[in-house]
Parts: structure tokens; sequence; C-alpha cells
């Protein structure tokens, strides 16, 4: 080639990258890309911090909370989308963000086996490491720190009121906020009149660090603690947390590895390992299996789940067979059949389990807790309300004929 053809080859080069150029730069204006890990680092936003259960790996980091144990290079997040790789530490993205905060009734949890009609003090920050296709809080558990709301309401306080006729009412009073630090959480439990704080709504595990710094002030409040997990962590943060919690209600998706796979993204055997390892450190637990209609409701697949906690629980686990109802991308199934529901509350019961309960329908008689020595009913419910208590004046124990039921009574 000549000079006069590399020259005119080199302008054509030159005036082709400047054309390049000034179209990224036109497509990034009209859709730019996703923000990086990096602008969301402190001082801009307090909600990031150290977090704790990882190690550097092939210039990365490998998160070990949960049993992905995700490899995660310089910038890039977990699949629970809140934690994540900068400057070759893991961080967690949502340190006191609260996405959601009420106080509840406990039964809403559900916890049967703890102070039964009490209030709980209930918060979720964004976020979860499973990916469930009925998620009943998909609106929480999916979402991005970036996208959840910046102020939320949080209930502050319960005033006692009376009526005309003296009779009393709760008025709760809420404050907007847009972050809530673990001793804000323990300041409002208490001026709410609630006995315990909740880890719920979303997966507490993947906003570890913010529930284990406001269990141990909870603790030291007096609270007690309560986590509601989906049981996807590993076993050395399980085991650092058990020390703090009063009780572990699980909820355990179905019993055969291809529904995990298809409806979840996880898998079993993971969650087995977790309930194994609260029954050896003599934690509390309860737990809930949501029914789903044509997925896991097989009289197989549910005797082979109450078996596997008789045997391997404990037959005074209470264990739950809640009623689903279509969510996220389930909407084409029905609600769970009531007559489904009683079905495996019989199979749990004719495997020997004492306590098994049907979730989410109210004036179902699976609702009540009863004595199994004498059958008698010694606490009646309805929905989340406690219509009669039998148990928590006496230590929980049966009035009739002294059998001692598990939980937390006084």
């Amino acid at each position: 080639m000549t000079s006069e053809g590399r020259a005119a080859a080199a302008v054509l080069w030159a005036v082709s990258a400047a054309a390049l150029a000034a179209a990224a730069a036109a497509l990034i204006a009209f859709y730019p890309p996703p923000s990086t890990f990096a602008s969301l680092y402190p001082p801009q936003n307090l909600h990031v911090r150290p977090g704790r259960f990882a190690g550097p790996v092939c210039n990365g980091v490998q998160c070990r909370l949960c049993p992905y144990d995700c490899f995660l290079p310089e910038g890039a997040r977990g699949l629970c989308k809140v934690r994540g790789n900068y400057g070759g530490r893991i961080k967690t993205l949502v340190y006191a963000q609260a996405a959601a905060v009420h106080v509840d009734p406990i039964e809403k949890k559900p916890v049967y086996h703890m102070y039964p009609g009490s209030l709980i003090y209930s918060l979720a920050a964004p976020g979860c490491n499973l990916s469930c296709k009925g998620c009943q809080n998909w609106e929480i558990s999916q979402l991005y720190p970036e996208q959840a709301p910046r102020r939320v309401p949080v209930p502050s306080a319960l005033e006692v009121r009376f009526r005309p006729d003296g009779s009393a009412y709760g008025e709760l009073r809420s404050v907007e906020a847009d972050s809530l630090p673990p001793e804000d959480i323990v300041r409002y439990a208490l001026a709410t009149r609630c006995k315990a704080v909740a880890y719920t709504y979303s997966e507490p595990t993947v906003f570890y660090e913010y529930m284990y710094d406001t269990a141990l002030l909870a603790r030291k409040a007096g609270l007690k603690n309560v986590m509601v997990s989906a049981g996807y962590i590993n076993p050395e943060p399980l085991a650092e947390l058990l020390p703090l919690m009063d009780v572990v209600k699980i909820d355990l998706k179905g019993f055969n590895e291809k529904f995990y796979r298809d409806y979840t993204g996880g898998g079993l055997a993971p969650v087995k390992r977790t309930l194994l390892g609260l029954k050896k450190n003599g934690v509390l637990t309860e737990v809930v299996n949501l029914v789903v209609p044509g997925l896991n409701d097989s009289g197989a697949d549910l005797a082979a789940l109450a078996s596997w906690v008789k045997e391997n629980l404990g037959a005074e686990t209470p264990l739950f067979f809640s009623r689903f109802t279509p969510n996220y991308l389930i909407n084409e199934l029905p609600p769970t059949p009531l007559a489904t529901l009683e079905k495996a509350r019989a199979i749990a019961l004719g495997r020997g389990l004492k306590f098994v309960y049907a979730g989410n329908v109210p004036g179902s008689d699976g609702e009540n807790t009863y004595c199994p020595k004498c059958g008698r009913v010694l606490i009646r419910r309805y929905g989340f309300a406690v219509l009669e208590d039998r148990l928590t004046p006496t230590g929980g124990r049966c009035p009739w004929d002294g059998t001692k039921i598990p939980g937390i009574w006084k």
C-alpha cells in the first residue's frame, strides 16, 4: 500500500472510531448501564457495611454465607442481590435498610408454641437467596436494594386507650425512617409492647449482620428473637447465630429435589442440614410446608416429609401445612383446597407427629393446639386471634393430665 493509501486508511479508521464512540455515547445516554457496586459505597450509602463469612479466591471473593458459595469478581453481587465484592472484601448492602416493619400477632409468623396471643416486632430487609416462583412476599424478597422504598413507616409506640364504656384498645403510632439501626428496633419493640423481634418476610440469612446485631441487643433488653427462614444457610454462620435465637421457623418448601430446584432455585439437602443443626443445638423449631396444588401435594411427598420430621426432629416438632394462594410467577393455580390440607394433616398425625396444624384457613380445627394425651383443646385459635389459652397459666402443661407441651410459655 502506498503512503497515500495508508494515510487515507488511517483517516477512515479515525472517522469510523469517532462515529462508533459517538454512537456508544448516544446509546449510553438513552440506555444507561446498571449502577456499579462502587457507586453504592459509603459515604454515600450508610447501608453498606463489611460482611462476614467470605474469603479471597482467584482475584475475587467467595461468599460462604449460604450454600450457593457465590464467587464474586470485583463489583459483582451474589444471587441474593444484596451482598457483593468491593475492594476485595464482601459487603452487605442492606444494613439497617428496613423494607417492611410491622407489629404482628405472633401467630402470623406462624409461631404457635411461644407466647400465644402476644405481639411481635417484625422486620425485613430487601433480598433473598432463593427465587420461589410462588413467593408470597416477592415485592420485598426479589428486590435489589436500590429498588426498595427509601423511607418506610415504622411502628414506634402502642398507647392503650379507653372507650367511654371502659373497654380498652390500642393505638399504634408510627414514624417514617430511611434507616432503622438495631438500637431503634429494640427501643420501638419495647415501646409497642412486643415480647419478641422477628426477622421475617424476606430471607433474614441475607441480612445476617443486621439480624445478628439486632438480636444481640434484643436479648440484652429481655426480648425474644424469632428467625423466620427458608433454612438456606451454611453451618458456620448458623452455629454463630443460634445462641441468640429462641425460635426458628423453617419453610420446608417440599420434599423432593426436583421440586426444590424447579420451584426455589435451590436444593433440599442444605435445608435438611439446617434442620438437623437446629435439632442438635436444642433450638425450638417450627416447620411450615406451603402446599402448592399439583406441585408438592402428592400423598407420597407429604408422607415422606412428615416421616422425616418425625424421625429426625422428633414427634413433638410443630408442623404446619399452609394454604397456597396464587402469587408472583404462579397465577394459574387455585388456592390449596381445604381437603388437601386436611389430608396432609391426617397423614402427619398418622406418622406420629403430635402437633400438626393447618395454616391460612381461619376456622379450621387444625388451627388449635391439642393435648397429645387426652385430646382436649389447649389453645383455641381463629386466624391470628387466640380465643382460649389454657397453657400459659399452667406454664405449658395440660391442666387436665399434666402433659408437658414443648414451647416458651412464660
